[in-house]
């Protein structure tokens, strides 16, 4: 489904022209804040942060600026540790992006772009306009948790959402173009599922402390076997996850479905804003 929105809009927040005050009104945070967010990571890379200050961002930089907004403020790090946090688990803020900008295949038999960059693809009508409340999507949602308030957790479904949202872009196109009840029945059929409970898994990914993040060994290499739950194996990696006395689930595909609709000209009412931070995302205390 392709969501009717302003194309100028569409291409600041693609093409890299969202500047620092353009996220912080998207976060509805000052811009000091994101300058600090900027700045932690230019240190990270050895580059000087004056250079920074002014920089437009693009799609993954703006996710990456949600999730350590939403760090600091849901899971109570030190906004510097939310930022070196968010720029070190970069294969979780390309994976919210992915369904955040999705793309139907280029091999599609439908649904290929016929207006290039500008098309903006929403399968699962997080964009429509009317959908003010972003809630959270069980199906699609993924996580950042902090255990004890140093341990960092990437929690997400294990079914591919990506798979997901080719399948209802597809029924989706293909309804509109055949108008068949088959193709309307099945695509309602996938869209009822996505808020059904969902299977998780969880992987280690590092720890945060003393103004230094420091990621697990090897966690995304195609060579090494997945480091799920802890850094031991086995029984020791369960025991490892489970052996904490309070942990904090951050969404932070909520987060930055929630910039991009503010950042899109949409209206948003922040379901996390109804209560206070410390229930917000889900804290456990043991």
């Amino acid at each position: 489904m392709r969501s009717q929105i302003d194309r100028e809009r569409i291409k600041a927040w693609r093409d890299g022209m969202m500047t620092e005050q353009d996220v912080a009104r998207a976060l509805d945070c000052d811009v000091a804040l994101i300058r600090t967010i900027v700045n932690a990571w230019a240190d990270q890379t050895l580059t000087t942060a004056p250079g920074w200050v002014g920089k437009r961002h693009g799609s993954l930089a703006s996710i990456k600026l949600a999730m350590a907004h939403s760090l600091h403020l849901h899971a109570g790090l030190a906004l510097w540790d939310a930022a070196l946090v968010s720029s070190g688990c970069w294969q979780i803020s390309s994976s919210v992006l992915k369904i955040l900008n999705f793309e139907p295949p280029r091999h599609a038999d439908v649904g290929v772009p016929k207006e290039g960059g500008d098309a903006h693809f929403d399968p699962f009508m997080l964009f429509a306009p009317h959908a003010t409340e972003s809630t959270p999507v069980a199906a699609l949602d993924e996580y950042i948790e902090i255990a004890d308030g140093r341990r960092v957790y990437w929690r997400k479904p294990r079914s591919n959402a990506y798979t997901l949202a080719c399948e209802l872009h597809r029924l989706s196109e293909v309804s509109r173009r055949e108008d068949t009840r088959s193709f309307q029945g099945k695509y309602l059929e996938l869209l009822s599922r996505l808020r059904e409970p969902t299977d998780y898994v969880s992987e280690w990914i590092g720890t945060v402390a003393g103004g230094r993040f420091r990621p697990a060994p090897n966690r995304f290499s195609g060579r090494a076997p997945p480091m799920r739950q802890g850094p031991g194996g086995g029984e020791d990696r369960q025991t490892h996850a489970d052996s904490y006395v309070s942990k904090v689930s951050v969404n932070v595909s909520l987060a930055a479905r929630l910039m991009k609709r503010r950042a899109l000209g949409l209206a948003v009412t922040d379901p996390l804003a109804k209560e206070a931070p410390a229930n917000a995302e889900g804290r456990t205390t043991r």
